[in-house]
């Protein structure tokens, strides 16, 4: 059996991660760290798309994880804002940029692993007080994403105005991280707000006060930031890579939007979070708006939001508030990883002198010591493995479209019984390809029971 992270090994690699002051980024032993976090992100995606035993997700929840996860990335995310801009102006063409990149690669691959924690309930439930900090974490990612598909970021990706700097290319693979973790950022929203009863009051009072999550999904699912168009044609954002579709590719409905959807039906069918939420008039045409977004193929393939088209039906023909907020006296905490973060970096003398003491790191000039790091760097990452897993990936998703296929074909569509009902069933859950119904009724009758168990493949 493959693996990134051996069983023996999975204990250390854990209680290893700790969290680190920003002006630690880029020393041996982050970098040990750093090493650890990819191959446990590594590990812990294959047992998920092998439906293998989550061992480094319950290993993770059970150490208390999860809180160090979210302050490493605000760590690297304050990093990436504030003290790689000064180093930049010391030098704008540093010579190995791969050094840099491997810091902004580091939040990207700590935001993978709390995407696959937070999938259960247990893992929001062991985030406590942090919770309000991922939140905030999220809520900025996304709207970042938002933010770089207004300025047709995904859509020009080939027409860039890119000049022949290094400095231009490290700004696009900055960009391109942003791109991949605020996408990512979409389903850990969904997952807080699915499982909002196990988080904080204050977190879940963010959501909606603070954020406005529903106005958040409203504009992602406007922008569809997980599709664009070509000289290639029609591609679609999966499993972090851009992928041309094609006939009924085209019309079927990937993670992201999916995970938008549920986000904002979460949101707006929970009565204890709409207490908090006042539907003014600019929030009910917002949101009334995306009633055109929900057509007959989109339904087919998510039942469940056919309640919410009904929902934001109602809320267009309304007029004025359809609700208030209840405006009770209510002692809010503050999120405290940020903040703290700063106040830490203050007392090493502020943004710019970590600049100044890192650049023997990120600006090094020592080709030997930049050599040492790029061979430690690429037997971590293990791009080898890497490569043969997703072939295995691809070679058995095209087996199992064929014996789909024969399947199909031989058996006459009648073997199969609804999972609501035990009728004879035609079609099957679009999601997990596991489980049949007879009818859209029965499909969505049976979500709340199904939905713990719908994992896309």
């Amino acid at each position: 059996m493959v693996n990134f992270v051996y069983p023996e090994e999975l204990t250390y690699f854990v209680e290893s991660i700790r969290p680190f002051h920003i002006i630690d980024i880029g020393s041996p032993k982050w970098f040990d760290v750093h090493e650890m976090i990819i191959k446990l992100s590594q590990q812990a995606t294959l047992e998920a798309v092998e439906h293998r035993e989550e061992e480094v997700k319950e290993m993770l929840i059970t150490t208390d994880k999860l809180k160090i996860l979210i302050h490493e990335a605000f760590c690297v995310f304050l990093w990436k804002t504030r003290v790689l801009p000064h180093l930049l102006d010391i030098d704008p063409n540093p010579e190995a940029t791969f050094v840099i990149y491997t810091v902004l690669y580091h939040e990207g691959a700590v935001m993978s692993l709390l995407d696959v924690a937070l999938y259960h309930e247990s893992g929001c439930q062991a985030l406590q007080d942090s919770a309000l900090d991922l939140v905030d974490y999220c809520a900025q990612a996304v709207a970042q994403v938002i933010g770089l598909v207004s300025m047709g970021h995904h859509e020009n990706e080939t027409n860039l105005d890119v000049d022949a700097s290094i400095l231009s290319e490290l700004e696009r693979q900055k960009r391109d991280l942003i791109y991949k973790i605020g996408l990512r950022c979409i389903s850990i929203l969904n997952y807080l707000a699915d499982n909002v009863n196990a988080l904080p009051l204050n977190a879940s009072r963010r959501l909606v006060v603070t954020h406005d999550v529903p106005w958040l999904m409203a504009d992602l699912l406007n922008f569809r930031p997980w599709q664009r168009r070509t000289k290639k044609g029609l591609e679609k954002y999966i499993d972090d890579k851009w992928i041309v579709v094609k006939g009924e590719e085209a019309s079927k409905v990937i993670k992201h939007e999916a995970q938008a959807w549920f986000c904002m039906r979460q949101i707006l069918f929970n009565n204890k979070l709409m207490q908090n939420y006042e539907i003014n008039e600019e929030r009910r045409k917002r949101l009334a708006a995306c009633q055109c977004l929900l057509h007959e193929c989109l339904l087919d393939q998510l039942p469940p939001l056919i309640e919410l088209k009904q929902l934001l039906c109602n809320l267009s023909l309304s007029s004025g508030s359809g609700g208030s907020a209840r405006n009770n006296l209510f002692l809010e905490e503050v999120p405290e990883i940020r903040e703290r973060l700063i106040g830490e970096t203050e007392k090493s003398g502020g943004f710019i002198e970590i600049a100044k003491q890192q650049e023997n790191i990120f600006l090094c000039k020592d080709k030997q010591k930049i050599s040492d790091i790029a061979q430690r760097l690429n037997a971590a990452y293990n791009t080898d493995l890497l490569a043969e897993l997703e072939q295995k990936v691809e070679e058995t998703e095209k087996e199992s479209a064929v014996d789909h296929d024969d399947g199909d074909k031989s058996d006459g569509v009648k073997n199969h019984k609804c999972g609501n009902c035990l009728a004879d069933a035609e079609k099957k859950c679009s999601q997990c390809k596991s489980i049949y119904y007879c009818s859209r009724k029965c499909q969505l009758d049976d979500w709340p029971n199904h939905k713990r168990n719908c994992v896309k493949v």
